[in-house]
C-alpha cells in the first residue's frame, strides 16, 4: 500500500491547479485572509473528495466495464488521448518559451472572490470539479484506485491523500504569507506566484509529454 500512496501523492503534486495558485495571493490581500483563504480550500477540498469518491468508485468501474466490453476500440481511444496530451505540452512549451503564458483568474471569479463566505466556499468547490472533470492526472489517478477494490476506508484514505498532495502548493503560499513580516508580504506573493506559475507550467508540460508518450506506447 506504500507504493500506493507515494504514486498518489506523486500524482497529487502533478495535478496542477493554475487557477487556484493564482487565486491565492487575491483571497491573502482581502480582509481576514487566512479565514477567506481556508474557506475557498475547504471548498477544493470537498470537491477533490466527492469527484474522488465519484471516479473511484463509480465512473472508474463504469470506464473498466467499457475497457472489457469494447476492447477494440481501446487503443485507438488511447492513442488519441496521447496525441491530445502530446499536443498539450508542445502547446505549453511553446507559449512558455515565448513568454506569453499567463495564468490569471477571470473576471467573473475576481468578482466571486468578493462576495460571502458560501459563495467562496461554492467557487473552491466549482473550479476543483470542473478541473477534475477535465485533468487526466485526476482521472488516472482515480481509476487506479478504483481497479484495486479496497475497502472503504482505505479509499477514503487514499483519495485524502492525493487530495491534500493537490492543494499543498495553496498551502505553501499560505505558510509563506504568515512567515513573511509584514511590509514584505505583498512582494513575497509576487515572487511566489511567479515560481509557482513557472512550476504549474512545467509540471504540466512534463505530465502530458510522460501520459502522452505513456499512452501511445501502451497502444502500440
Amino acid at each position: 500500500m506504500l507504493s500506493l500512496y507515494v504514486a498518489l501523492v506523486l500524482l497529487g503534486l502533478a495535478a496542477i491547479d493554475p487557477i487556484g495558485l493564482a487565486i491565492m495571493p487575491v483571497l491573502l490581500q482581502q480582509k481576514n485572509p487566512y479565514k477567506r483563504s481556508f474557506i475557498f480550500l475547504g471548498g477544493s477540498f470537498a470537491s477533490l473528495m466527492v469527484m474522488g469518491l465519484l471516479f473511484a468508485k463509480g465512473f472508474g468501474e463504469i470506464i473498466l466495464h467499457f475497457d472489457k466490453t469494447y476492447s477494440h476500440l481501446v487503443p485507438s481511444l488511447e492513442i488519441a488521448a496521447g496525441v491530445i496530451l502530446l499536443i498539450i505540452a508542445a502547446y505549453v512549451f511553446w507559449r512558455s518559451r515565448a513568454g506569453k503564458l499567463q495564468i490569471k483568474p477571470s473576471l467573473s471569479i475576481l468578482k466571486r472572490l468578493r462576495l460571502n463566505n458560501r459563495q467562496l466556499f461554492s467557487a473552491g468547490m466549482i473550479l476543483v470539479a470542473i478541473q477534475s472533470i477535465a485533468d487526466v492526472v485526476f482521472v488516472v489517478a482515480m481509476i487506479r484506485i478504483g481497479r484495486l477494490n479496497l475497502s472503504f476506508a482505505t479509499l477514503l484514505l487514499a483519495v485524502l491523500i492525493y487530495a491534500l498532495a493537490a492543494l499543498i502548493l495553496q498551502l505553501i503560499i499560505i505558510a509563506a504569507y504568515r512567515l513573511s513580516p509584514s511590509h514584505q508580504r505583498t512582494a513575497m506573493l509576487d515572487k511566489v506566484h511567479l515560481l509557482l506559475t513557472k512550476y504549474a507550467n512545467q509540471a504540466i508540460m512534463v505530465v502530458s509529454l510522460i501520459l502522452g508518450c505513456g499512452l501511445l506506447i501502451v497502444a502500440a
